[in-house]
């Protein structure tokens, strides 16, 4: 219930409107409007005597579903947990929420975060919170208490929590690794993380941070990340991840001999695959073809299609037994006519490339006095001319100083290596796995589900939702931390998401997250009938999206401060 409220102030006399609520179990006064002061109010009601005085709405039901996935999940006593117990003032826990919110709904700055906030139903659902005081540095101080021993402790408290509250089953799990780049200056010494390397973003121009990532199959939900250096190859990295995975699983509780891991051929190794070996878990990986020439050598007869009610349709494939690195192995060779087309094309585009600029020089060897000082210099520059994938095979340069003019340059592009390449090479999966007892479908479909860490990485560089950027922090601590926040806004938003499937929405997160932001919460301040009254205050949720309504009322509990009078 609404009430009128005189403060003083600097000697002044303001009115404000307030609700009684109870926070931390004490009732407390929490201010929903300044009136200003009594000249001011009565100017206001002189204006409008009877209806509404003031109408405002705020951005609501996708905030309003994360906090109530984070409640269900008690994600801010899971943090608060393991660290510092504060005696006034925010706990840090409920910081790193407020800041995973921000990223999942409209990633930005902390310095903007306030801003942002504002126009949100925040204030309603924290009321505990002064959103105007969470300044930039405010965050900061709170990312600063957050160590890395803390950090670990937390991730496996809160994917245990996520894991028991949705009954996830957790039988095959994907790994992928992928960098993001930052705005960390060249000449800093103080992080160690950023680092330059070949950037998946095309941005090789600035520093760059790597994050390891396991998904599971069952809603895609991050269990388990570890940032390291940018300019580390993933296959030097996947030790370190393998074992940080091990530990995450067994803190699950897990039997780990029921699981599958599944990781991409950049990962694969002699010495990676011995240590997979060794471990409790099972695996399907991809390997590089270039490396098994017997195994690409298979002809495409052999192939047999899989049987006509398989969801993978008309897909042909062929199984051997195989000794790879000291062990016999399961290995699945598979046709993925979209992989060929791909192919195709990337080989086209790079053939025309090369033809136009063989066609360039040629005409230049035309002219008078043109031409390469050397022999070894026109061989360096046919060298450079074959780089990429399948040219050398493909495409024969020929440079003879003894001939004249344009003559002194002949090429083609062999036909019968290129129809070779088409119709025997390209399209070919390599698989392997120790799962003996699972068909080939089995094994082709847990390959195929690789994607679901790919499409996270998407997600995670949606600058809309969840983005990782933008980073600005200049600490390996704060990258740390700071991808924590990011990760941590993934996995409520990814319960968000595997609900609404239970519900048969089948957008995706980004989609689901739009959708909800279409619910708006309106406060409508009226004026008062009678003078001696005070004006009255009700909140209501706006007409919205019956699709959107469904879904808010699923995630949503009807009951403070979720619903308001």
């Amino acid at each position: 219930m609404a009430s009128l409220q005189k403060v003083q102030v600097r000697g002044h006399t303001y009115w404000r409107i307030v609700e009684s609520r109870r926070i931390n179990g004490k009732p407390r006064a929490v201010p929903l409007l300044h009136l200003g002061t009594a000249d001011a109010l009565l100017e206001r009601l002189r204006a409008a005597p009877t209806g509404p005085l003031t109408v405002r709405s705020f951005q609501h039901g996708d905030v309003a579903a994360l906090k109530a996935v984070a409640d269900r999940v008690g994600v801010v006593r899971l943090i608060d947990r393991h660290l510092r117990r504060r005696t006034e003032g925010v706990s840090v826990g409920t910081a790193l929420l407020l800041a995973a919110i921000n990223r999942v709904v409209w990633p930005c700055s902390k310095r903007a975060w306030a801003d942002w906030a504002e126009r949100t139903s925040l204030g309603q659902l924290f009321p505990e919170v002064p959103l105007s005081k969470l300044t930039s540095q405010f965050f900061w101080d709170q990312m600063d208490q957050v160590g890395t021993t803390a950090l670990q402790a937390m991730e496996d408290d809160l994917t245990g929590a996520v894991v028991h509250t949705l009954g996830l089953k957790l039988d095959t799990l994907f790994y992928d690794t992928t960098n993001f780049f930052t705005y960390i200056a060249s000449t800093t010494e103080r992080a160690h993380l950023p680092q330059r390397g070949h950037s998946k973003q095309k941005r090789s121009d600035l520093r760059l941070f790597s994050l390891a990532l396991l998904v599971s199959r069952q809603g895609q939900i991050p269990l388990c990340a570890r940032v390291y250096e940018g300019n580390r190859v993933d296959v030097t990295a996947y030790p370190e991840s393998l074992t940080h995975i091990r530990e995450r699983l067994e803190a699950l509780s897990l039997s780990l001999e029921t699981i599958t891991l599944v990781y991409d051929k950049g990962n694969y190794s002699k010495a990676n695959q011995a240590l997979v070996d060794a471990s409790p878990f099972g695996y399907v990986a991809s390997l590089v073809p270039a490396h098994h020439p017997e195994l690409m050598a298979i002809p495409r007869s052999a192939y047999q299609p899989l049987p006509d009610n398989s969801p993978l349709g008309p897909l042909r494939r062929v199984r051997w037994q195989r000794e790879i690195w000291g062990r016999e192995r399961t290995v699945v060779l598979f046709l993925s006519e979209t992989l060929a087309a791909g192919q195709r094309r990337g080989l086209q585009q790079h053939l025309n490339k090369r033809l136009a600029e063989l066609a360039t020089w040629q005409a230049q060897l035309a002219k008078p006095r043109s031409g390469p000082r050397t022999v070894a210099a026109a061989q360096r520059r046919i060298e450079r001319l074959l780089t990429g994938q399948y040219l050398k095979s493909i495409l024969h340069i020929e440079y003879d100083p003894q001939r004249q003019g344009g003559e002194r340059l002949r090429y083609e592009v062999d036909a019968a290596a290129r129809e070779h390449l088409e119709t025997e090479v390209f399209g070919k999966r390599l698989l392997i796995t120790d799962r003996q007892d699972w068909s080939d479908e089995e094994i082709i479909l847990a390959y195929r589900g690789q994607s679901h860490a790919e499409r996270t990485f998407q997600q995670l560089k949606d600058e809309d939702h969840c983005a990782v950027r933008p980073q600005f922090h200049w600490t390996d601590q704060k990258i740390r931390v700071h991808t924590f926040i990011c990760l941590l806004g993934l996995l409520l938003g990814r319960v968000v998401e595997y609900e609404a499937r239970q519900l048969g929405y089948t957008q995706g997160l980004s989609g689901l997250l739009d959708l909800l932001g279409g619910i708006r919460l309106a406060m409508i301040l009226r004026a008062p009938t009678l003078p001696q009254e005070s004006p009255s205050c009700q909140w209501q949720l706006e007409q919205s999206d019956p699709q959107a309504w469904r879904l808010f009322r699923h995630l949503v509990p009807a009951k403070p401060p979720f619903v308001y009078t």
